[in-house]
């Protein structure tokens, strides 16, 4: 069930990059595990569950940044997009 959740999920959530999201292949926040990630940013403003995922949603359109991030059960990474005029400069 896992990589078929992934498979569908993460290809929509990345599909975005047309529409101003920017994406990195292989960025630097694929496979950091979410204590790294909480010192990188902190607390997310929302989350929800998504099967066998954790979506953190960080930043918001108000501050020209909004960041997605998907954690697995291991409490890694999977998956990210982000999107704002800002986020070139915050999301590194």
């Amino acid at each position: 069930m896992k990589p078929a959740l992934g498979i569908l999920i993460l290809p929509g959530l990345l599909s975005c990059a047309a529409g101003g999201i920017n994406e990195r292949h292989g960025g630097d926040l694929i496979g950091l595990d979410s204590f790294a990630l909480a010192a990188r940013y902190g607390t997310p403003a929302t989350y929800q569950y998504q099967g066998d995922y954790l979506q953190l949603n960080y930043g918001s359109a108000a501050v020209g940044c909004q960041l997605v991030v998907l954690v697995d059960q291991q409490q890694r990474v999977a998956g990210w997009a982000s999107s704002g005029s800002m986020c070139e400069k915050r999301v590194r």
